[in-house]
């Protein structure tokens, strides 16, 4: 028995010996080159910068309405200066939309409105007052309208 083991053994040593030898070690023996890549030098930018500009045009069509007038007493036609003009929107008389003063010469301008029914309301002082019925601006309308204090 022990020449069997003996020679069990001599075979096994041997054995291990080429499994040395055969032992592929990953971080050494497994690299690949590939000839592209040695050849061909490349630069990556690891910060690169994103630019998006865009060219708006607006084009922005002005669909709003003008109510132009005058002031006027009604007894001689005299031009009055100085009346509180107050815009209405529609036949409601609580909060209005626009208010100006008419000048010197008695003329007042109400710009930039949207399209719709309004209201005039004209004061001068306690006694002088004036309503309109209802005044129709169109988009692009420019309005004339006369006050008569009354």
């Amino acid at each position: 028995m022990e020449l069997q083991d003996q020679l069990l053994e001599e075979k096994k040593i041997p054995q291990k010996r080429i499994a040395k030898k055969n032992k592929i070690n990953l971080e050494t023996d497994s690299i690949q080159y590939n000839a592209q890549d040695l050849e061909q030098e490349q630069k990556v930018d690891v910060n690169p910068v994103q630019l998006n500009t865009q060219n708006l045009v607006f084009v922005g069509n002005d669909y709003s309405g003008k109510i132009t007038g005058t002031t006027y007493l009604e007894k001689n036609k005299e031009i009055v200066s100085k009346v509180d003009i107050l815009l209405f929107f529609g036949h409601e008389i609580k909060l209005p939309v626009y208010k100006t003063n008419s000048d010197n010469n008695g003329n007042f301008i109400i710009e930039d409105i949207p399209s719709g029914y309004y209201t005039l309301v004209a004061k001068l002082g306690e006694n002088l007052k004036y309503q309109s019925h209802h005044i129709k601006v169109l988009p692009c309308q420019n309005v004339h309208q006369s006050i008569l204090l009354k």
